[in-house]
């Protein structure tokens, strides 16, 4: 039954079958309120039309992208989007997400809908145009001309295709070649990395779908949205600046002092353009993670690009410039091991080269970077490198990484298995290959658990992001994380706030024990308040999650945590800043309570699916305290996650969420959510604990 929408959501998506080369109009209107937008209504179409169990190249793997009501909105930070399906990155293979960010969010928005499932595979390469034409909203051509281009070059093309008004999705050549960590590109850099669904794309032949439409996006409450965004700007703190030129490239080294001075770079002509810039989505205003992509132009490559290049890089990326040991525990190991201090040495050539072919080749940087340490980790255990990579193996060559990103790119000898990614040729490898083999849970590498970029959150800290890795279905930190560190002094004014946490969380004693206690508490009672009430940080964090993903916001922005500036407030954000501006986008009267109930049904929708697929259970949930097993624990204090107590934690947060004793969702929870369709589904897997 279609039910009138008039501000936020389009109410449609389009069911595209790439195979047969049709499409229809799904209604989707009578999900929005409930359901919010995309991760909650994705939810709820993959209970409805999943299949349980398929592989990420199966031809019923139906690759969903959505956006949420506030995309094509003057919010700030609310126009990024999400593909959902099975990701081949993940392992094992299991439906889960990746949010994009860039302008093809909005391009599918002014095409009126609010989403598109791609369908079965094509023979042959297609490139789909999704228009505003309601007799004939898509079209298909010849993919052939495009297959093998990089990723820019095709969005160029589209561009001088159908119009440069238009927007993309597009994949290059690692998504051709089912490189497990290829991701799916839009706006030159933006990308869904996680996951691998470049990949899924290569698999059913789609090379792009461009968006041609033209429609807007009615508002409820113009003039409120555009006052709630003034007061974002004013609690965050942000800065209305414009391309300010950063000091230095790459990851600075503390103990090392290795850094890369911008300046001097340009001075010497090895670029002719550093700026910083913010985001690309639509509406945004804000640098991306509050620091921006640093973007370089003219820069020549030490093995094959040329000096016409653009490339840019941000977050995890920036490490291709160089990695120096970053703290002391680095510097020990690197030393001892390698005789040197840096992974490999500060190069700004080298980097910006990476950096170019990761975006152009359509690639995860996350799986990148870790690839690359991974390796340095299996050098400094003494593998003969020669041998394993099938090149001659010299960190200080500044074409070695440029060529191994090729190797896997292409599946040229040894880059055949690495393209599988780090999780894969761990296990397949086993031993020492597996042991320093950077993966918490799900696939994808270590992040925020007190190792390598992150190792500056330190125990006992990282026990909350252990918790959410070990309940999830991907890395949560960089889409629903990012606010954790918050309060425990992560962020501008760097104060320790454990009432404002007690509030946020609804618990005492979420972000004890401060590490600086250590050493005048008993070491039994600081390891046990370590664990304690972490699940309170866990459960928060999820359901502020699926409100991201269901709006869409950016979590650099959102939940609005803390105001940095304003002692006066004791530093509190404004915690029901999404509910106002879904209320002012939408007309739908909503609250935090409201939203947290919708939140929970789509939570536990997501996790009885993964039941169902995998049988995910408790057994897979304990597979996190492995995590810091390649250096026997995290690298500021040497600890690792105690099993015993973790365990416990674990049964609190069942016991708190609704989840028996194997992590599946009880009866009564799934009867009080309004899920009993599920009860009839999992009961047999809830009866013999998870797993087929």
């Amino acid at each position: 039954m279609s039910r009138k929408l008039e501000y936020g959501w389009n109410g449609k998506m389009l069911l595209i079958d790439v195979a047969a080369q049709t499409s229809e109009v799904l209604d989707i209107s009578e999900l929005c309120d409930e359901y919010i937008g995309c991760r909650g209504i994705a939810a709820k179409l993959v209970e409805e039309y999943g299949h349980p169990g398929v592989g990420a190249y199966d031809d019923d793997n139906d690759l969903i992208y959505m956006v949420g009501p506030c995309c094509g909105t003057p919010v700030l930070a609310g126009s990024r989007g999400y593909f959902f399906g099975v990701g081949p990155q993940c392992y094992p293979e299991h439906w889960t997400r990746s949010s994009i960010g860039g302008r093809a969010n909005l391009g599918m928005k002014q095409c009126g809908v609010d989403g598109i499932i791609l369908k079965h595979k094509s023979k042959e390469p297609v490139v789909i145009e999704v228009t505003d034409d309601t007799k004939e909203p898509v079209h298909f051509y010849d993919g052939t001309p495009y297959w093998g281009a990089l990723s820019v070059d095709t969005q160029k093309m589209m561009k001088q295709k159908f119009g440069q008004e238009t927007e993309s999705c597009v994949i290059g050549p690692a998504g051709e070649n089912l490189v497990r960590f290829a991701g799916v590109f839009s706006d030159r850099d933006n990308a869904a990395a996680q996951a691998g669904f470049g990949a899924v794309f290569g698999d059913k032949k789609i090379k792009a779908v461009v968006f041609n439409g033209h429609q807007g996006t009615r508002v409820q409450d113009l003039d409120t949205i555009l006052k709630l965004r003034e007061e974002c700007f004013g609690l965050k703190a942000i800065p209305k600046q414009r391309d300010p030129l950063p000091g230095t490239m790459g990851i600075g080294s503390a103990p090392t002092g290795a850094k890369i001075i911008t300046q001097e770079i340009l001075d010497k002509g090895e670029a002719s353009y550093i700026t910083q810039k913010g985001n690309a989505c639509a509406g945004c205003g804000i640098p991306c993670h509050l620091a921006g992509y640093t973007f370089v132009r003219g820069s020549k490559g030490a093995y094959q690009t040329n000096c016409d290049t653009t490339n840019s890089s941000k977050c995890v990326a920036k490490f291709v410039y160089g990695w120096a040991a970053l703290c002391p525990m680095e510097l020990e190991w690197l030393e001892k091991g390698l005789g040197r201090n840096y992974r490999w040495p500060m190069d700004f050539r080298r980097g910006a080269e990476c950096a170019y072919m990761i975006n152009n080749y359509g690639l995860n940087s996350w799986e990148v970077v870790s690839l690359f340490m991974w390796l340095t980790e299996l050098e400094c255990a003494g593998v003969d490198m020669d041998k394993l990579t099938g090149v001659h193996w010299d960190v200080d060559d500044p074409t070695l990484f440029p060529r191994i990103i090729e190797m896997y790119v292409y599946r040229r000898g040894f880059g055949n298995q690495l393209a599988e990614g780090m999780a894969r040729c761990g296990e397949e490898m086993g031993g020492i290959y597996r042991k320093y083999s950077d993966h918490a849970v799900q696939g994808m590498c270590n992040h925020s658990l007190g190792t390598g970029g992150w190792f500056a959150l330190k125990y006992p800290y990282w026990i909350s992001c252990a918790l959410m890795a070990a309940v999830g279905t991907r890395d949560p930190m960089s889409d629903q994380g990012h606010k954790y560190p918050d309060f425990c002094g992560r962020r501008e004014p760097f104060l320790r706030l454990p009432e404002l946490a007690k509030e946020y969380y609804g618990a005492d004693g979420t972000i004890d024990p401060d590490p600086a206690w250590k050493e005048s508490m008993d070491e039994e009672t600081y390891h046990d308040m370590a664990y304690a009430q972490k699940e309170y940080v866990s459960r928060t964090m999820e359901l502020y999650g699926i409100i991201l993903g269901s709006g869409v916001f950016c979590d650099t922005v959102y939940p609005q945590t803390l105001a940095p500036k304003r002692e006066d407030r004791g530093y509190k954000g404004d915690w029901e800043m999404m509910a106002k501006l879904l209320t002012a986008v939408t007309g739908v009267e909503y609250d935090n309570e409201s939203l947290f109930a919708r939140a929970e049904k789509i939570w536990n929708m997501e996790r009885c699916y993964n039941v169902l697929e995998v049988g995910r259970c408790k057994k897979d949930d304990m597979q996190i305290i492995h995590c810091h097993d390649a250096r026997d624990g995290d690298w500021t204090t040497g600890t690792k996650i105690d099993p015993v107590r973790f365990e416990k934690l674990l049964d609190r947060y069942y016991k708190l969420v609704g989840w028996d004793e194997n992590g599946i969702p009880t009866r009564e929870k799934l009867l009080e959510l309004g899920l009993d369709k599920y009860n009839e589904r999992i009961k047999e897997i809830r009866a013999r604990g998870g797993h087929a």
